[in-house]
């Protein structure tokens, strides 16, 4: 260690090398595990990869033998990092899916309160790791989600009540049943995502909205302007008191949505079927049907 603070790279690898052979003769488990990470760690520092690798890999192997869930974290980190620089994006993925098993089993020990805990502990990002994972249920309420990559995650029945979701990618994702109440969702990516029966009650401003399912989500008074909702199919969904201003709703399914004291300016309806919608008012109709608008018989 003394030597690899005075910069002495390949003192500190003799030194640790003689360390890892005498814990490896007397039996010493703790001693090869901090043998094998400091030497990982000096050969990393000399650019010699693929030996730091070969110590971190066996420093995996020896703390999955012991059951050793700090050391086995320990290991995956820095194999991840040195993948990285590699880089090889097929084994950083390996590290990150095995990051993952651990973290799903712990939290099926501790539950889903202690999430952004035990990723942080794991050495999981909730920005860059998210993406296609089981999150049922989970509590990211308060959780800084800016720019994060969900695209695909299922978070049926989670609590994302005051998180910040802005220019998040959530491309695909189930978000059933989800709480999104007072979240921020500016310019999200929200494209064929699952919202129905989700609570929507919040800011998405730009958010790209085609193409998702929001039946029977609950938007009253959320804040849409310049939403993208083309062909997203809105059936039954709340939008009492909601801005919808500079929306486009081109191609929407509008079965029995509600309008009702809805904010609907420089709103984008060429060819859209509002004859089952709810809340339209007389006075609002022409105007709607000038822009292309069609309200049946009505």
């Amino acid at each position: 260690i003394a030597y690899a603070a005075l910069s002495n790279s390949q003192e500190a690898i003799t030194c640790y090398q003689t360390h890892l052979r005498i814990a490896e003769d007397i039996g010493d488990i703790s001693g090869q595990l901090n043998a094998l990470t400091n030497l990982g760690i000096a050969y990393h520092a000399t650019d010699e990869l693929p030996k730091a690798i070969a110590c971190y890999q066996k420093q995996l192997e020896i703390a999955n033998q012991m059951g050793d869930r700090t050391q086995k974290i320990n290991a995956l980190q820095r194999l991840r990092l040195t993948w990285e620089h590699i880089p090889d994006p097929q084994q950083v993925n390996d590290c990150r899916l095995q990051q993952w098993e651990i973290a799903h089993q712990w939290l099926g020990v501790v539950g889903m309160a202690e999430f952004t805990q035990i990723l942080e502990q794991v050495g999981l990002s909730l920005t860059e790791d998210l993406y296609g994972q089981d999150l049922t249920g989970v509590d990211l309420s308060n959780a800084n989600l800016r720019g994060a990559n969900l695209a695909q995650a299922n978070l049926t029945n989670a609590n994302l009540t005051l998180a910040d979701l802005s220019n998040a990618n959530l491309q695909g994702a189930n978000l059933s049943n989800a709480i999104l109440c007072n979240a921020n969702l500016r310019d999200a990516n929200l494209q064929e995502a699952n919202l129905s029966q989700a609570d929507l009650r919040t800011k998405l401003p730009r958010a790209k909205l085609s193409n998702a399912n929001l039946t029977q989500a609950d938007l009253t008074s959320a804040y849409l302007p310049r939403a993208n909702l083309s062909n997203a199919n809105l059936q039954s969904a709340n939008f009492t008191y909601a801005d919808l201003s500079g929306v486009n709703l081109t191609g929407a399914n509008l079965q029995k949505t509600d309008f009702s004291r809805a904010e609907l300016a420089d709103i984008m309806v060429e060819n859209v079927e509002f004859t089952e919608a709810i809340g339209i008012s007389r006075r609002l109709q022409p105007e709607l049907q000038r822009k292309g608008a069609i309200f049946g018989d009505s």
